[in-house]
């Protein structure tokens, strides 16, 4: 009977009504895993919950000292403070690092789990995805009170409006797009164990290249700084049009607009949005279809 079951998952049918009734079935193994990977990071640690603040904190106090003091980043909006339009781009960008870090790992830290006991071999990879929202969470939380604090204190700077209704939104593209990479990068890190050493560089990169310590309009005098050097008309926007489809760009400029909002922030980035979802469709989507069709080597490879 098990064998049937493995023969159909093997096919490159996306998923059928009884893909989603074993899911369904599965679904205590799943929120018993979720738990493990919550309580195992914290359970003997001293400062707990506060590492998933401690991290994106450290990372905008030094940014901001950086490119503040340093480097001298030219802003939007002199009224929005740089720990702020830091901080906010961080909370979204440290869960997508994390998730996609941990993510990466799962089929490899479960090897012994894989190759003695069946179930959806898709819950693996999914179970850091939905754990890391616990520090998601508890970092949006911090950034609530960072939010109130400069609405109080420096008025101008920040100003919540009706946007803030898109954040649900924003946070399932985040997690759509954390979910669907790591399907890839978890389906050939148990083949390629190097690729755990990569995803680490990898997410150190996109932190950069997302506009996470510089604002997105910079882009546009970078591109058009390329466009006159290059001599070819045009291109500035060609070159913005591919980068508006890397999901984080969209996810980042979204969260600023519902957060931080003013003058700085006054319209959702629609474009950015819609090009960012269609990507991250196209990554989860082509990731489960790899990830399934891999599912019949893991047991081997483990």
């Amino acid at each position: 009977m098990s064998e049937l079951k493995i023969k159909k998952r093997l096919s490159w049918q996306l998923f059928s009504k009884q893909d989603f009734l074993e899911l369904f079935k599965f679904r205590d193994l799943l929120f018993t895993l979720i738990k493990r990977d919550v309580q195992v990071v914290y359970k003997q640690s001293v400062i707990g919950f506060g590492w998933a603040v401690i991290k994106p904190m450290v990372q905008m106090i030094i940014f901001t000292f950086l490119f503040t003091y340093i480097a001298k980043v030219q802003m939007d909006d002199d009224s929005v403070p740089y720990m702020v339009f830091n901080f906010v781009a961080l909370v979204p960008f440290t869960y997508f690092s994390s998730a996609l870090t941990a993510s990466t790992s799962s089929l490899i830290s479960n090897e012994s789990f894989i190759t003695k006991v069946y179930f959806p071999r898709l819950i693996i990879p999914l179970v850091p995805i939905i754990a890391k929202l616990v520090d998601f969470g508890i970092a949006m939380v911090v950034l609530g009170f960072m939010l109130f604090y400069y609405y109080q204190t420096q008025p101008g700077s920040v100003e919540i409006n009706g946007n803030i209704l898109f954040l649900p939104l924003l946070i399932l593209i985040l997690i759509m797009f954390s979910f669907g990479i790591s399907l890839w990068f978890s389906a050939l890190a148990i083949q390629y164990r190097d690729l755990n050493q990569i995803v680490t560089f990898l997410a150190q990169f996109m932190m950069y290249m997302a506009p996470i310590v510089w604002p997105f309009s910079r882009l546009k005098g970078i591109t058009q700084g390329i466009e006159s050097w290059s001599g070819i008309d045009g291109i500035a926007n060609y070159f913005e049009k591919i980068y508006s489809f890397f999901p984080l760009v969209g996810v980042i400029e979204g969260f600023r607009t519902a957060l931080i909002g003013g003058k700085a922030y006054p319209n959702m980035p629609w474009d950015l949005i819609l090009n960012g979802t269609i990507m991250s469709l196209l990554i989860l989507v082509s990731g489960i279809y790899f990830f399934r069709s891999k599912e019949s080597i893991f047991a081997d490879v483990a």
